[in-house]
């Protein structure tokens, strides 16, 4: 085991804090959860995103979140809770609703939980973490069917040139966007991260007797680095689907699954499948995180096609504004002043 890893590992069974005890799945989880949902993408998407260099761009921005931690307190309240999503042993959230209840927006949610006497930045928001990185992903799509449009029209060669550099700059950010989205999606496969339970079970009604013990890093930091692999979480990739609702409805959906499997981790867990020397819970965490590749999978694929028709500046101007004809400018729609 790294030095690192035990180090952690020693300051958790201290009680102390470690700077990975919130990181869902380390390094090596987020890499493969990104990595591999690239690799799995369907047919028709834009051909940069099947590029070598655009799978490992996406495996190293998908730790992107758990970077900006420690960036100052203003920074972090209102960050660090993106990451999780408290759900009781109900699956209620702690504004005593359903997720296929959320209310419109994190503001509204935030209100809910005081309403319903808890503490906002306990109850986290990877609900709305989760939608809000798939609307940016979704939008960056949007915008980039309008660049092409806009060079496969374009006659002036200045011109041309700074549309071929925007085209540049939105290929980036649609792999660092696509990054940030993958971060959240390892997290909301990571079952402590939609519980209560979120590091031990707590002091919490206990009848089956799970740790109380600082657990949550050393299973999902050191335990995934050293006993999962690329080829054992490829494996688990599921075949594509899209979603058939709203992409809320199927975020919703995705976390309350994800949190039907906070009590088989505590019971592996119980049986010491997670210990240094034991690769009992290596296939289990796998699935977790083909899970994630495969649900990031789906986001990335709806994005596309649901960018069909998406507002692309702020002039309110629409992918279908432009494909229907009604705008013709397409340079000032891509470099401003539209």
């Amino acid at each position: 085991m790294r030095l690192k890893s035990l180090t952690c590992t020693l300051l958790f069974a201290a009680g102390s804090l470690c700077a990975g005890q919130a990181l869902a799945w380390g390094d090596t989880g987020h890499r493969l959860v990104g990595e591999e949902a690239m690799r799995a993408l369907p047919k028709g998407l834009p051909a940069f995103l099947y590029l070598r260099q655009s799978v490992r761009d996406v495996g190293q921005y998908s730790r992107e979140p758990d970077i900006w931690r420690k960036a100052g307190a203003i920074h972090d309240a209102e960050r660090d809770p993106a990451h999780l999503m408290r759900l009781d042993d109900n699956g209620l959230t702690l504004a005593g609703t359903e997720l296929t209840a959320m209310p419109a927006t994190h503001s509204d949610y935030d209100a809910a939980v005081r309403a319903h006497g808890g503490d906002p930045i306990k109850a986290g928001y990877l609900y709305y973490s989760l939608s809000d990185a798939y609307a940016q992903v979704r939008k960056d799509f949007g915008v980039l069917r309008v660049i092409e449009l806009a060079i496969a029209g374009e006659k002036d060669k200045a011109k041309l040139a700074d549309l071929k550099e925007a085209m540049r700059r939105r290929q980036d950010l649609v792999l660092r966007d696509i990054g940030i989205l993958s971060h959240y999606a390892g997290d909301a496969t990571q079952p402590m991260h939609v519980s209560i339970h979120y590091d031990g079970w707590g002091d919490f009604p206990n009848p089956e007797g799970f740790t109380t013990e600082h657990v949550h890093w050393p299973v999902e930091g050191p335990y995934v680095h050293d006993h999962v692999n690329q080829a054992m979480v490829h494996d688990r990739v599921s075949p594509q689907t899209s979603c058939p609702g709203t992409q809320e409805s199927c975020i919703a959906a995705r976390l309350k699954r994800n949190w039907t499997q906070v009590v088989p981790l505590y019971g592996l867990e119980k049986t010491g499948a997670f210990k240094p020397d034991s690769n009992a819970g290596a296939e289990f965490l796998a699935t977790l995180l083909a899970r994630g590749a495969s649900d990031l999978r789906d986001m990335i694929a709806d994005a596309w096609t649901h960018s069909a028709d998406a507002v692309v500046n702020s002039a309110g101007v629409s992918v279908t504004d432009v494909t229907s004809g009604k705008v013709k400018d397409l340079y000032a729609v891509v470099m401003g002043d539209s």
